[in-house]
């Protein structure tokens, strides 16, 4: 039982230190933004759909 103090100061130390909150501040803000810059990359990537136009002349 003596172990368990020092696990949650570590982790309490960690969670004060300024790179830990930007890493998971970073991890929020970029990784919603990879995945739609990714989903967007593979929507462009698709070929075009080509429709009639109902204002087309032939």
């Amino acid at each position: 039982m003596s172990d368990t103090p020092e696990r949650s100061t570590t982790w309490a130390d960690a969670v004060r230190r300024p790179w830990t909150a930007l890493c998971a501040a970073a991890a929020v803000v970029l990784g919603p933004a990879c995945h739609t810059a990714s989903a967007l990359m593979q929507a462009n990537a698709a070929p075009l759909r080509h429709t009639p136009s109902p204002h087309r002349r032939l």
